[in-house]
């Protein structure tokens, strides 16, 4: 099973939760949310505290693997909305010091991002809403953001995931990044593991993004990530007439 996809002569998925650019040396993640634990314990339910330790021993095979001389965070770097908890400061300044160290950073704001400003600029860290690399537009989703004739757009924000039931009921979820291929988007999946989201088999009724306006889910194709391997599935129509009862 690979675990690469290429998607277009310069974009390719990865089974590590990134979309590469050969051309321009670029690697794309989105949906760190990192503080998530600390959120959730305000909200009563205590989680351990791996999020981070997990994501940056993936950057860190991301970085191995591709040495890239560019990283677009393509969104939601952060989880709270109102502000930067002390969480957010310790794990965003050690996210920031190990990718600043080997490659130019981007930070694509997302709609989780509305303090990142005053831990970007302590490094250097260009926030934007918006970035090309390579013909290719990054947005994080949650906006439209005017696009050039015939780019390719990716996006974040929805967190595409498959849900697959057993025979007894019980279920597990897997990344996925989902390809529209008639509207020219590629949805990235979240980097966080906690944030495993929407069932792409539901149809797009609990996507959030103007991106899927109109889109016709079952064309779209789903790429699944397990343990580092990536996966062709098919399309969602695809998908769905096979594991759907």
């Amino acid at each position: 099973m690979p675990a690469e996809y290429r998607l277009m002569d310069n974009l390719a998925i990865s089974g590590q939760g990134c979309a590469y650019l050969p051309e321009s040396e670029t690697i794309a993640i989105s949906d760190l949310h990192l503080g998530f634990e600390v959120y959730m314990e305000s909200e009563g339910l205590f989680l351990p505290r791996l999020q981070m330790k997990l994501e940056i021993e993936r950057i860190e095979t991301i970085l191995r693997e591709y040495a890239p001389s560019t990283i677009i965070i393509n969104g939601d770097v952060k989880h709270e909305f109102s502000r930067n908890t002390p969480q957010e400061w310790i794990e965003i300044k050690k996210l920031f010091d190990l990718l600043s160290s080997k490659a130019r950073v981007i930070v694509v704001r997302g709609n989780h991002d509305n303090y990142i400003l005053n831990i970007a600029g302590r490094f250097g860290i260009q926030v934007t809403r918006s970035t090309r690399k390579g013909g290719i537009l990054f947005a994080h989703g949650d906006m439209l953001v005017e696009e050039k004739g015939g780019e390719c757009t990716v996006i974040g924000h929805e967190h595409p995931a498959l849900r697959v039931v057993d025979s007894v009921g019980a279920y597990t979820k897997f990344p996925v990044f989902l390809h529209l291929e008639d509207r020219k988007v590629l949805i990235l999946p979240a980097f966080s593991p906690f944030a495993l989201g929407t069932d792409v088999l539901s149809g797009f009724d609990g996507f959030m993004s103007p991106y899927l306006k109109d889109a016709n889910p079952g064309r779209s194709t789903i790429y699944a990530m397990v343990e580092g391997t990536l996966s062709r599935l098919g399309t969602v129509e695809e998908v769905s007439k096979s594991i759907l009862p």
